[in-house]
This record gives structure tokens, sequence and C-alpha cells, in this order.
């Protein structure tokens, strides 16, 4: 991937994203609710066109492509989950079919709940 393609991937995703955040906080709105803190939410479905544009899974283990594989900010691709991203709210933690989940930060997740096991390449260290 060379530089130009890199950054218009980038920024389409960024752009994309940007709109779905604004899409999903006028329906929460328009339903009364508050789209970063559900009251009774489900998890995110991977295959959600907005959790693919971020590449999210449920468990790490089920990233296969070993380009997203990578170290950021020190910490090693396999220490990396959602509950120790910046974006994960640990404090809000609930478990949802025995697995612990919790709201995320990012718009993707907008109104839903991410695994705690779970990564995007929008994983940032806390």
């Amino acid at each position: 991937m060379n530089r130009r393609s890199f950054f218009q991937t980038t920024l389409t995703a960024v752009g994309a994203l940007a709109f779905y955040s604004v899409i999903a906080k006028s329906e929460e709105r328009k339903r009364g609710g508050s789209a970063t803190t559900p009251a009774k939410a489900a998890l995110i479905d991977p295959n959600d066109p907005a959790a693919k544009a971020v590449n999210y899974v449920h468990d790490t283990k089920n990233v296969k492509d070993t380009k997203l594989q990578i170290e950021r900010t020190g910490v090693k691709f396999k220490d990396q989950h959602c509950s120790g991203c910046a974006f994960y709210e640990n404090d809000k933690e609930t478990t949802v079919g025995g697995k612990k989940a919790g709201p995320c930060k990012m718009p993707f997740a907008a109104g839903k709940l991410v695994s705690s096991t779970g990564w995007c390449t929008s994983w940032a260290k806390k």
C-alpha cells in the first residue's frame, strides 16, 4: 500500500465513521435515549458495516490479517483488547451472554456494546 492509497483509505474510513456517528446520535435523540450509554444494549455485530470498517472482532484470536497484528504504542498485539483501550468504558462494564462487555466511545459502536476481549483498528493504549 502506498502513501496516497493509505491516506485515501484512512480519510474515507474517518468520514464514514463521522457520518455514521451523526446519524446514530440523531436516531437516538429521536428515540429519547443516549447513544453512548445504552440501558439494555447488545453486543455489536462484527458483520455490521461500521464494525467492518474498523475490523472489529469479539476476540483478538479472530484477527487473521497479519498486517493488522502489529505493536501499537509499545503494546504487543496479543495484549491489545478492548478492556485495555482508551475508548472502552470499564466503569460501565456489564455481562452479556456470559461475556464481559462495555460501551465504546468510538462512533461505530454507538448504542451497542463491545466485548472486553474484542479488538479494532482504532485500539489505543489507556
